[in-house]
């Protein structure tokens, strides 16, 4: 990824976060726009070396998760096996989303950093998903499960022992 990437990048991301909140996109189109947006990016590496890269690289593997996770729910009925080899892939990606969380993390030093527990319609998630915003940045909301990123959390004074509505609590309690 290039800069000019990663700044043409940011700037769609938050056009269609705008587009979303306007309810020009429901939560399922929004993912298939972020998935177009990305779909053309060969290689991504593990390295974050700026606020700006690290948000496009969580955006990329979180997005590329969900999209499969999308596509192993049309198939859970009708091809169980190819549905589990989706699921198998977007878990993938979502560890690779959380290994970019740690780095930009990390990258901040934890600072201007909050992060709490949030409200989940799920019951399973709920208690488990971590909002974490960081603070001064124009749609900053990351979410986890990764207990080590808690611990760190934790550990740097930004985790808040409540449990709390997400910032965008309609789209993390709105199913696809």
């Amino acid at each position: 990824m290039k800069d000019q990437n990663i700044d043409d990048l940011c700037e769609k991301r938050k056009a269609l976060i705008y587009a979303l909140e306007q309810g020009q996109l429901d939560k399922e189109l929004f993912i298939q726009e972020n998935f177009k947006m990305i779909r053309d990016i060969k290689r991504v590496d593990m390295n974050v070396a700026s606020l700006d890269e690290g948000i496009v690289k969580y955006h990329y593997f979180n997005t590329c998760a969900k999209m499969k996770m999308m596509d192993a729910d049309t198939l859970e009925f009708r091809d169980p096996r190819a549905s589990d080899k989706l699921k198998q892939e977007a878990y993938g990606y979502y560890t690779k989303k959380e290994q970019i969380t740690l780095q930009l993390l990390e990258f901040l030093n934890f600072k201007n950093i909050t992060a709490y527990f949030i409200n989940l319609n799920s019951r399973y998630l709920c208690g488990n998903v971590f909002e974490i915003v960081l603070g001064d940045t124009e749609y900053g909301i990351l979410h986890s499960k990764d207990r080590k990123i808690l611990h760190k959390l934790k550990g740097a004074g930004c985790f808040i022992e409540t449990q709390k509505d997400s910032l965008i609590n309609t789209y993390v309690n709105t199913k696809v």
